[in-house]
């Protein structure tokens, strides 16, 4: 039997890391292959080992990290004023490690349906001990944005030292790449043996450093059956809410969110293992993978400013959604291009957040769109498993 390895974004808190690493894995597995995602720790994990040899690019990484801390400063700020937590309470803390630990074993739970190799602490270990396979995956996400808090080269699988090279919806996440950035990447690229990236952008991008083809294919959430995430997905206890989720606590769409939920008589329900509780709304923060899908395939309403979130709204069927792209987000365009695949384009907020509810009333999907939309669903599958049919 083949012998398929896949390196990616994995083991993560984060929902849409852990859904779309996940599904290539599942759907290589169902394909008859010995398939298992390479263990190879990042900054996030308590374990990582750092490298003097393969480190980030530094000049994104400073930036990004800066910005990282002046959030994180702020969130805490606004989470102790809106609670009037006193930060030196044991209570306080207590409660806060109770609710990390059940959204840690729910995310363990799903994440034990994926096999792993042996762990790398490092990626130095990763170049000395190669794990061994037929064929090599640099899977999806955004294993290409050089703004990532660690070293992207291994993610360009320079680890093999033989074996057959391939990379399935690989995303870069951001527009431009600096001149070594270029350098580096188009090194990089001279060993795959296929190419295929998530977006156009990076399509475009990619194009002018290799003259290999590049396919563009969908992100592996799609290569799934839809069966697979409706019967994954665990019913919430609210009901006739609209749900906010965020990818760190965006207070003007929370309060967007209030405004809709009172114009259309639901409540409101923030997901956000940041959000502060409030009166006004229910915070959810210990949901796992399987709950965050039951909250978007039932909710009235879904606010987000998502990629993933956008997507499984797309795929599951949620009655309506909407997504915000702030003006500062350098990521948007995936979105954009998801949106624009199935005509979804009146789904985008405006940056004003002026819509009302009557108006948003206006673009909730008929079940004509509905259909289109299962139409774009198979059709890019189809393209997508082909890709991976043909060049494992």
């Amino acid at each position: 039997m083949k012998k398929v390895g896949i390196i990616t974004i994995h083991n993560s808190p984060n929902y849409g890391a852990c859904l779309q690493s996940f599904a290539l894995y599942e759907y290589i597995r169902l394909l008859g292959y010995d398939v298992e995602i390479i263990d190879l720790h990042r900054p996030y994990h308590s374990d990582y080992i750092p490298s003097e040899k393969y480190k980030p690019y530094t000049h994104r990484f400073e930036s990004i990290k800066q910005k990282l801390k002046r959030r994180i400063k702020d969130l805490i700020g606004l989470f102790a004023k809106r609670n009037q937590i006193d930060t030196n309470s044991t209570t306080s803390v207590v409660v806060k490690d109770v609710v990390k630990d059940k959204v840690s074993l729910l995310f363990d739970d799903f994440n034990s349906r994926i096999r792993l190799s042996a762990p790398y602490k490092g990626i130095d270990q990763l170049y000395k001990h190669p794990p061994k396979y037929d064929t090599y995956i640099t899977g999806s996400d955004q294993v290409w944005n050089p703004t990532q808090a660690y070293c992207v080269e291994p993610y360009f699988l320079t680890f093999v030292k033989d074996g057959r090279k391939i990379s399935y919806a690989s995303s870069i996440g951001i527009e431009l790449l600096t001149c070594k950035e270029k350098r580096d990447y188009a090194n990089w690229l001279k060993g795959y043996d296929a190419i295929s990236v998530r977006e156009e952008a990076a399509k475009n991008i990619l194009s002018e450093l290799t003259t290999a083809h590049i396919d563009q294919v969908c992100d592996p959430t799609f290569l799934l059956d839809l069966d697979v995430w409706e019967n994954m997905a665990v019913t919430p206890k609210e009901s006739d809410y609209v749900l906010v989720f965020t990818l760190a606590y965006d207070k003007n769409l929370v309060d967007y969110g209030l405004r809709l939920a009172k114009e259309c008589g639901k409540v409101l329900v923030c997901l956000n293992p940041v959000q502060p509780d409030a009166d006004d709304y229910i915070s959810v923060k210990d949901a796992g993978p399987k709950e965050w899908l039951g909250y978007i395939r039932n909710a009235n309403l879904v606010i987000t400013d998502s990629f993933h979130c956008t997507l499984f709204s797309i795929l599951l069927g949620a009655k309506n959604f909407l997504t915000y792209i702030s003006p500062y987000n350098q990521r948007g365009s995936r979105i954009i291009e998801l949106l624009d695949m199935f005509g979804l384009g009146c789904h985008l907020l405006p940056t004003d957040l002026g819509l009302c509810y009557r108006e948003v009333e206006k673009i909730e999907l008929p079940p004509s769109s509905r259909r289109q939309i299962l139409e774009t669903i198979i059709n890019t599958r189809s393209k997508s498993r082909e890709f991976l049919n043909a060049n494992i």
